[in-house]
């Protein structure tokens, strides 16, 4: 067949694949987690509900005020009765929420998960929630925004002090490992993670005070989590514990305190949290 008419067929074919064959989109969507929430904010899509944010709903978009808030309950995250009532033929959940998924199907709902636990997870994440709402195209260019701001806010790094990242969960502390997204972010800030020997697929592992004191760290930022009550007691707690006071980073007041939850989980704004992080806890 010649080359011309061949080109011709295949124009042809390009152009009469039918709209049904695409990718399927979906308009009413439930945000679980504030990332996807606040991606939806950022795509012009207003979601039908969103999951309750334990560390409080201050970093989420303001255009989500007004959106209902579910509940959210270990381990199958928001009541499906509750949901149903929104009636979303999407829900964008996280794997933490995964035992809730054989319900919200029985209901019809398709399920999707979002969890990044990288600023590289991130931008493939906004790709793909962009793709599911038919917003492919802003969702490319909101990646691109966030790309460009993690390059900058990583730029110029000048001085990588030891860093023990740590989660307080009531009186028990674990170390948040570079496959979680605090030690991610801790590392693109400049900071060198002390937990050579520490595996968790989960990205946190339990660590006791005298492991803290061996590792001997320059600087320990803390992360309380918890119900919103307990969090300023528990971050005192954690700015004078005892058992760091023995550490190069007790002695030079090096023991930081983050609350919120920029540090346990992704937002839309990587390279603000990574600004922040150099600038507030590694002085960088």
């Amino acid at each position: 067949m010649p080359r011309t008419l061949t080109a011709s067929l295949l124009a042809l074919t390009l152009v009469a694949v039918p709209a049904a064959a695409q990718a399927k989109t979906y308009k009413r969507v439930a945000a679980l987690t504030p990332f996807t929430a606040n991606t939806l904010a950022e795509l012009g899509v207003r979601p039908v509900a969103i999951g309750q944010t334990l560390g409080g709903q201050d970093r989420l978009d303001p255009r989500l005020k007004g959106v209902p808030t579910l509940a959210l309950s270990h381990p199958s995250g928001p009541n499906l009765e509750q949901l149903a009532v929104r009636n979303p033929q999407l829900v964008l959940s996280a794997p933490i929420w995964k035992k809730g998924e054989a319900g919200m199907k029985r209901l019809g709902m398709k399920v999707a998960y979002s969890d990044p636990r990288s600023a590289h997870d991130l931008i493939d994440d906004t790709k793909t929630i962009g793709a599911l709402v038919g917003k492919s195209s802003a969702a490319a260019r909101l990646a691109a925004r966030q790309q460009a701001a993690i390059r900058s806010a990583s730029a110029g790094v000048r001085k990588h002090p030891t860093v023990l990242l740590i989660m307080g969960v009531g009186r028990t502390s674990y170390a948040m490992l570079a496959n979680s997204w605090g030690g991610d972010i801790v590392r693109r800030a400049g900071g060198r993670l002390l937990t050579g020997g520490l595996t968790a697929s989960g990205g946190y592992a339990r660590i006791s005070d005298e492991a803290v004191v061996q590792r001997n760290p320059d600087v320990i930022i803390a992360v309380p989590h918890g119900a919103p009550s307990s969090i300023p007691s528990l971050a005192k707690y954690l700015a004078n514990k005892a058992g760091w006071k023995k550490t190069k980073a007790a002695r030079h007041k090096k023991v930081f305190v983050a609350t919120g939850n920029s540090l346990l989980q992704a937002y839309t704004d990587p390279g603000r949290i990574i600004t922040d992080v150099r600038k507030k806890f590694l002085g960088n």
